[in-house]
């Protein structure tokens, strides 16, 4: 599968409905930097217990998993001049039942570093409105449970016991900052294994209920060529089918912080396959859990930490 094929994370009440990641995978962790005493280098990251394992807005494993992800960031500020900042990631994932076992191996069973250079261009003299911009390289690593072999008609084909790089992602991402709704936009390329193409959009709000706690409800919509509807395989779909508008993922986020550099956090979402074409080729989906949930809650709880 392809994020595990693929690109962040927090959660939900209790278990269930405890992050990501983006992979804060790996593209919904970009941080948001003020210009004012920025350090020279900074960082931030969490770990947490999630439900199941979702990648923009489709299921990889129903079961519970632990996810984690840190970042470091070096400020390329001089000067007074904002130059923004560049900075290395990782995200990791662990499987806590023995369903996957035999295709990824279970412990810390998917590493995805990445590379990243972001800026935010502000359009006034108070940083309350601006363009947060955001590039990002990531390869995603399985170092218990496949290879590949690209000597087969030009394409990779999977092979069992090898790790592996399976792919690489460069994405961009933005978000129009203000005051009131927040408006995102982040592309995915997919450039290793099927030259892919998705599209991730939507709406969020941070609201301050206290100094230290925050909810954030997002609505978020993804868009998927033929070529990514392929990388999620469903029994029946095949890559000649057209793409369009895939999935659709209603989040509540609550963060709470101890102090500067302690916190906790906890997210529930509601996820949705919108495509009729997609829901069909579910109803007949039939082995892992891609594309075999049209409907499905998730969600995580964990700590966060920045430094």
């Amino acid at each position: 599968m392809k994020k595990l094929l693929l690109t962040a994370a927090v959660a939900a009440a209790g278990f269930a409905f405890a992050e990501d990641a983006a992979k804060a995978t790996n593209a919904e962790a970009a941080p948001q930097i003020e210009e004012k005493d920025e350090p020279l280098f900074w960082g931030f990251g969490n770990y947490g217990m999630y439900s199941g394992y979702q990648l923009y807005g489709s299921l990889l494993n129903s079961e519970p998993t632990l996810q984690g992800y840190v970042e470091a960031n070096f400020n390329l500020s001089v000067q007074g001049w904002d130059l923004g900042y560049l900075g290395i990631g990782t995200w990791c994932n662990t499987d806590l039942t023995d369903k996957r076992r035999d295709l990824y191996g279970k412990a810390f069973n998917e590493w995805d570093p990445n590379v990243h250079y972001g800026k935010t261009f502000w359009f006034d003299d108070n940083d309350k409105w601006g363009l947060d911009y955001r590039t990002t390289i990531v390869w995603y690593y399985y170092p218990h449970g496949r290879g590949h072999d690209h000597n087969t008609h030009g394409k990779s084909h999977f092979q069992y016991g090898h790790d592996t790089m399976t792919t690489m992602d460069w994405n961009h991402s933005f978000a129009l900052l203000n005051p009131f709704v927040v408006p995102f936009l982040d592309w995915i390329h997919e450039y290793h294994e099927n030259n892919a193409d998705l599209l991730q959009f939507g709406l969020k709000r941070a609201c301050d209920v206290t100094d230290a706690f925050t909810l954030t409800p997002s609505l978020t919509f993804v868009y998927r060529d033929h070529r990514y509807n392929w990388c999620f395989p469903t029994a029946g779909w095949t890559e000649t089918h057209n793409g369009g508008m895939a999935t659709m993922k209603l989040m509540l986020e609550a963060n709470y912080k101890f102090n500067d550099f302690v916190g906790v956090f906890a997210k529930v979402a509601y996820c949705s396959i919108i495509d009729r074409d997609l829901r069909d080729a579910a109803e007949h989906g039939s082995g892992g859990d891609y594309g075999q949930y049209k409907d499905y809650a998730w969600g995580g709880l964990g700590l966060t930490f920045n430094f």
